[in-house]
């Protein structure tokens, strides 16, 4: 809405019936600056929807909008009431950073880990050339090997991608058509949109 007002602002000055309710030279300015913060903020939303965005893509946006609108700490934080599990959204993060982890990340994530296929008892010879280099070559391998390693975080996107495009998707069916529904009837809408991968014609035969 504030893009259209700007859009044809010069417009609807030429039109004596509407004049009154024009923003004048101070309001016109503030609107323009929220217009500038509007699509700062939408840029964010976009990306929130991508389908390559990470978790640490998305704990970096949030920490970057939580500091540049306080306002929005509260709901942005990683300790946040909406977080349903922070010590294991922190895990994720640390996970795909290569950082070290704490004991409560790594009890959030141990069902998950991936212990080391274990190797056949025989020993590869040695060249009498580089035999020093390949013994401390191997006793590297070793320890790597000997770590477990979590590889699931790359299949666990953050659930803004799909929270985001549902309220995309809310925009698009909330049209002025529809603004006198239920809000019930708008959720069940909304479900059934974000779901419909679930479901199909003959469900809703199979449900009537």
């Amino acid at each position: 809405m504030v893009c259209r007002y700007k859009e044809i602002r010069d417009s609807i000055r030429q039109v004596d019936a509407v004049e009154e309710f024009i923003p004048n030279g101070s309001t016109h300015k503030k609107l323009l600056a929220l217009l500038e913060q509007l699509k700062k903020l939408g840029s964010v939303c976009k990306t929130l929807q991508c389908e390559n965005t990470s978790m640490v893509d998305v704990r970096v946006l949030f920490d970057q909008v939580a500091d540049d609108y306080s306002v929005m700490a509260s709901h942005l934080h990683p300790t946040a009431k909406i977080v349903h599990t922070p010590v294991f959204d922190s895990a994720l993060v640390k996970i795909c950073n290569n950082t070290k982890l704490t004991a409560s990340e790594l009890r959030a994530v141990q069902r998950f880990v991936v212990e080391p296929t274990a190797t056949s008892g025989k020993r590869k010879e040695r060249a009498a050339s580089n035999y020093a280099s390949e013994i401390l070559r191997g006793g590297k391998q070793m320890r790597t090997a000997g770590a477990a390693t979590v590889s699931f975080h790359e299949l666990a996107p953050p659930t803004s991608n799909t929270v985001e495009r549902l309220f995309s998707q809310c925009k698009l069916v909330l049209t002025p058509q529809r603004m006198c529904m239920l809000p019930a009837n708008i959720e069940m809408l909304a479900f059934l949109r974000v779901n419909r991968d679930l479901w199909n014609a003959a469900s809703l035969i199979t449900t009537e």
